[in-house]
């Protein structure tokens, strides 16, 4: 008499081989990732301070009246709004009157300042990242701004420059992953 045996499925030792294969191919993918999301994170506040930079600038366009962005880079963010309580020349940006359009916090991952230098062109690096004057960008009724920057730094050490032109108020980004600055 001949016992035979159906074996189906798998063994215990088969599925513990597959699960420690799959477990390194995982382990080493994370691996390669790993700057990658803080250098994510870090183009993502970038392009929405430009985004936001160009709503204050269309906003002062619209309304006539001059917007702002504050950058607080001691708790990192930054505060768009417009003064519409003055006369065109004479805004105090501290008076209490202004209206607060948005209020936009740094991912946790990305600071103010740069761990690259000055960008291409710029002809200041200040220790808080911001260049604007009292940190604060004004665009005026007519889309013009003072020339500033405001950089952003990943702790992976990557940087990300956004600069507003003052003849134009055009706003634009530039990088800098450690090889140099481009745009």
């Amino acid at each position: 008499m001949t016992l035979r045996m159906n074996n189906k499925g798998f063994t215990l030792i088969e599925t513990l081989i597959v699960i420690s294969i799959m477990a390194i191919t995982l382990s080493m993918a994370y691996f390669m990732m790993g700057g990658k999301d803080a250098r994510a994170q870090l183009k993502s506040n970038s392009r929405d301070i430009a985004s936001h930079m160009k709503v204050a600038r269309t906003g002062a366009i619209r309304d006539s009246q001059p917007w702002a962005i504050q950058f607080d880079s001691v708790n990192g963010r930054y505060l768009i709004y417009n003064d519409s309580g003055e006369a065109v020349g004479s805004e105090d940006w501290s008076d209490g009157d202004e209206s607060i359009y948005r209020t936009v916090n740094l991912d946790g991952r990305v600071s103010y300042g740069s761990a690259q230098g000055m960008r291409t062109g710029a002809t200041s690096l200040p220790g808080d990242g911001v260049s604007f004057s009292a940190n604060r960008v004004v665009f005026n009724r007519n889309g013009t701004s003072e020339s500033g920057t405001v950089y952003l730094k990943s702790a992976a050490g990557d940087t990300f420059a956004v600069s507003s032109l003052a003849t134009t108020g055009r706003v634009k980004i530039w990088s800098n992953y450690g090889s140099g600055w481009s745009n």
